[in-house]
């Protein structure tokens, strides 16, 4: 019974020092320089191709519209139409 329980406290004793191991080598871990370098270099094109096309590109705002605007004296006309119905439902 008593190895058995030795037994025991050496696992966990084993198995702590591996955990205390890993976590030291986490806590020390640096990215890679050169993917630093990468990502900045990623993040200025991106950068200068935003600033390209937002001087190259001009927002288009009614130019390729179907909707024709009818004419004042239509639109008059149409909601005086509307208005009667509108009274003869009252």
């Amino acid at each position: 019974m008593c190895r058995v329980s030795q037994m025991w406290a050496a696992v966990v004793v084993v198995v702590v020092l591996v955990v205390a191991t890993d976590l030291g080598a986490v806590a020390e871990a640096k990215p890679d320089p050169s993917q630093l370098a990468n990502m900045a270099e990623a993040l200025k094109y991106l950068q200068e191709l935003d600033k390209y096309y937002s001087q190259v590109s001009r927002p288009r705002f009614g130019k390729r519209s179907d909707y024709a605007m009818p004419s004042g004296d239509a639109l008059m006309e149409a909601s005086e139409r509307l208005l009667e119905t509108l009274a003869r439902r009252r």
